[in-house]
């Protein structure tokens, strides 16, 4: 099982003291940069990265020494934490590699979830490799499945007039016959640039199955409609950000989710080496700030 945490080294421990004495000292010190750093609600006690609480330690002791104004000095070096942060989240292509291959690993389990552990480490991966959270619980809410088979879907209807021919790809695929599980794909009756994207990447998901949706249905269904979700095909590099549009494969497919044409042939989904196998987990995405489509796992 791949490891969750890195001990600390000697080094880092001697930053870490180095930091504790340098922030008690510069509290005693400097009560105008302790009180400037509180005003804007900035709390060193409270950094999540203990490379970033490294980095502080730097910060704090430069502006012991110099002669520049607090705000000026904090804004710099603010300003410098967040790109040491970045440069730290950055996977590299030989990370990237061995993350793909563990996931190729565990996908040869059967079919449903993965030992809490290798979930959490999983999700913390994804995270880091597509820049957005990722995670297979979301707001007490889970599928059924979220390693499985992806089977392919047709186009849905996104109005009642619809027709294959106003899809602009992959019309081989056909039109379903009727709208999806969750509605229309239009918004107040128009059909907007993101109904659009909603409807060409779409997840259908076992949302019938879940041993709550008959009691729960009307609080639910509203959850899951349009609710971002990214597909993992790691025997590619592949992911691709979609959203709930229907409900199914009904159990006897013997799959546990569906792509629409888009998902499927842009993420390689039903490539020789991946074979449908996927990993499906939620996007948490409040904000809607995260594009649907493709993505490459292994830049």
């Amino acid at each position: 099982m791949p490891k969750l945490q890195k001990k600390p080294t000697n080094r880092l421990a001697k930053v870490r003291a180095f930091y504790q004495d340098l922030k008690n000292r510069f509290h005693h010190r400097h009560l105008v940069a302790s009180s400037w750093l509180a005003d804007k609600g900035l709390d060193v006690e409270t950094l999540k990265y203990a490379s970033r609480a490294a980095a502080t330690a730097t910060t704090l002791a430069g502006m012991i020494i110099s002669s520049k104004p607090v705000d000026a000095q904090v804004a710099e070096q603010l300003k410098a934490l967040d790109k040491h942060k970045n440069e730290l989240l950055e996977v590299s292509a030989e990370e990237r590699k061995d993350i793909l291959q563990k996931m190729q690993t565990l996908l040869k389990n059967n079919v449903g979830h993965l030992p809490k552990e290798e979930e959490l480490y999983l999700e913390q991966q994804l995270t880091d490799m597509l820049g957005f959270e990722v995670t297979a619980e979301l707001d007490g809410h889970r599928l059924n499945h979220s390693l499985g088979i992806m089977g392919g879907e047709q186009h849905l209807k996104r109005f009642p007039s619809d027709s294959l021919a106003q899809h602009d790809a992959y019309q081989q695929a056909g039109i379903a016959p009727a709208r999806g599980a969750f509605g229309w794909f239009t918004q107040n009756g128009e059909l907007t640039a993101e109904a659009i994207q909603r409807e060409k990447y779409y997840f259908a998901v076992q949302t019938l199955y879940l041993p709550d949706w008959n009691q729960n249905y009307q609080q639910l269904k509203p959850w899951y409609q349009y609710r971002k979700m990214v597909a993992i095909n790691p025997a590619n590099g592949k992911a691709v950000v979609a959203v709930v549009g229907d409900a199914g494969p009904a159990l006897w497919v013997g799959k546990q989710f569906g792509g629409s044409p888009e998902v499927i042939k842009e993420g390689q989904v039903w490539s020789k080496e991946a074979r449908g196998r996927v990993i499906l987990y939620f996007i948490n995405d409040p904000e809607n700030k995260v594009p649907l489509g493709p993505r490459d796992l292994t830049v």
